[in-house]
């Protein structure tokens, strides 16, 4: 993974080249950033480029021994701690896996990678003891060809009081060895973990980012580019998956959707069918449709509170937010945001969609009578 192959970020890849050639390289360091910003592919990037044999001042070169293994995930230095699921105890067990993965989509999210390992995806994942005490024998041993011997741990959110297992380790890393956290949520790591790791701050990926990546790298017309950029939000894993969903219709639908749940108690049966046809829609046409519900709750805020000038909304949601935002107050949007963030969290987890939407249409509808 080199750094001119990673959607976005340019400021962020010309820093980490920085500190790599001046030598400033912390042994523990956090890449921390949202779903889809590309903080796993930033830290395999920055990896490979310290390994690199002849890097240029920007990027590695691509080309030499180190950097063809690291494009395969198969350098015999560079190790992978990530989530597993029951009976799998290491990670290990599934490198194979995990490398397959990460060449389909190195932009994935936990959901995605326990939902390859375990097809019914009913099972909690999980760092387990095991693979704690298995990451100190990787790291026992002396380099094989590289500068630094690298293990990325993926999803640190995972490690639970077994993370306490590798606080020494994270505190003093054997020479020679760098160890890189790649998390979304610093809320759900140690704190302990959080307060032995140098952070890396990893932003949103920005929209014209997004378009010319979909526009140059999957051939995607500038125009559905653009509404996918603003839906995804930053998120270039919710944009991949946005390029084979029929996206077109979502202003309609939302705004359908939100009238009905104003007027539940008024028309109930409209809420009984919007929910047969959400349960219709398929999980990841419904994980985005709610994304895009999310982005314009939110963006109601903004036009009630904030510049109207910096909403990417289309004339037909600005005309909507101008009514609609009557009913909106700084309460009840963080109450409604909230109930689709949980609602996205649901369906990922394969929840009964029909009882799941039934129950947000009312929570929504109470909320923006509230105002």
């Amino acid at each position: 993974m080199r750094f001119s192959e990673i959607v976005g970020n340019k400021d962020l890849k010309k820093k980490l080249a920085q500190t790599a050639n001046s030598g400033r390289i912390s042994n523990t360091q956090l890449f921390l950033g949202a779903e889809g910003s590309g903080n796993l592919a930033l830290a395999i990037a920055y990896a490979q480029y310290i390994n690199c044999i002849h890097p240029t001042e920007e990027d590695s070169c691509g080309a030499c021994p180190s950097c063809v293994k690291y494009q395969k995930y198969i350098h015999p230095d560079l190790h992978f701690t990530f989530p597993t699921v029951t009976p799998i105890k290491t990670s290990t067990e599934i490198i194979e896996d995990w490398r397959e993965a990460l060449i389909d989509n190195v932009y994935q999210n936990d959901y995605d990678w326990l939902s390859t390992i375990d097809k019914d995806s009913k099972k909690q994942g999980n760092i387990t003891a095991e693979e704690c005490r298995d990451i100190f024998k990787k790291l026992a041993l002396k380099a094989f060809e590289a500068k630094y011997k690298v293990l990325i741990i993926w999803m640190p959110e995972y490690l639970k009081t077994e993370g306490n297992i590798l606080l020494k380790l994270l505190e003093e890393p054997p020479l020679g060895t760098l160890i890189l956290l790649v998390a979304n949520d610093s809320e759900k790591i140690l704190g302990t973990i959080l307060s032995r790791s140098q952070l890396v701050k990893v932003p949103k990926i920005k929209d014209e980012e997004v378009v010319e990546a979909l526009v140059n790298q999957h051939q995607i017309d500038p125009k559905n580019a653009e509404a996918i950029a603003r839906i995804s939000d930053g998120n270039y894993n919710l944009a991949l998956q946005l390029i084979d969903v029929k996206h077109e219709s979502y202003s309609k639908t939302f705004m359908d959707w939100l009238r009905e749940c104003y007027n539940a108690h008024k028309d109930f049966k409209k809420i009984q069918d919007r929910s047969e046809d959400f349960a219709g829609m398929g999980k990841e046409t419904l994980k985005s449709f709610l994304g895009y519900s999310l982005q314009m709750i939110r963006a109601t805020f903004i036009y009630k509170y904030g510049d109207r000038s910096t909403l990417r909304v289309s004339d037909e949601e600005f005309a909507f937010f101008d009514k609609f935002s009557k009913l909106m107050n700084a309460n009840n949007i963080e109450n409604i945001s909230k109930a689709i963030s949980d609602a996205i969290f649901h369906v990922e987890r394969n929840a009964n969609v029909k009882i799941m939407v039934l129950n947000l249409s009312l929570y929504i509808g109470t909320q923006l009578k509230s105002a």
